[in-house]
């Protein structure tokens, strides 16, 4: 069964570009590499500074898994977490 996750993101203050740079190149690796996931998408929040939401979609269970422990995904995290203010809050979906 398909599943999608929004994933709310909160930047410090003047690193937004930097880190949409580093997640740019990761959804790049992502589409590249992922072959179960369907979309992986940043938006930046209107209203709230440092505000951000990623889309995702995957094909099944597997497929989130396999971009948790993907090489990119290990590569890229220690470059973006100096760059989180907050927890990052996850909101898994099934699909119907």
């Amino acid at each position: 069964m398909a599943l999608g996750l929004i994933a709310r993101v909160s930047i410090t203050p003047g690193k937004e570009s930097e880190f949409e740079d580093l997640f740019a190149w990761q959804a790049e690796q992502v589409r590249a590499n992922e072959p179960g996931n369907k979309l992986y998408r940043l938006f930046r929040d209107r209203e709230k500074a440092g505000g951000y939401i990623v889309m995702e979609i995957y094909d099944d269970e597997a497929a989130l898994a396999a971009h948790r422990e993907a090489e990119h995904m290990k590569a890229n995290r220690p470059k973006v977490a100096p760059l989180i203010a907050a927890p990052t809050v996850l909101e898994l979906y099934d699909a119907v």
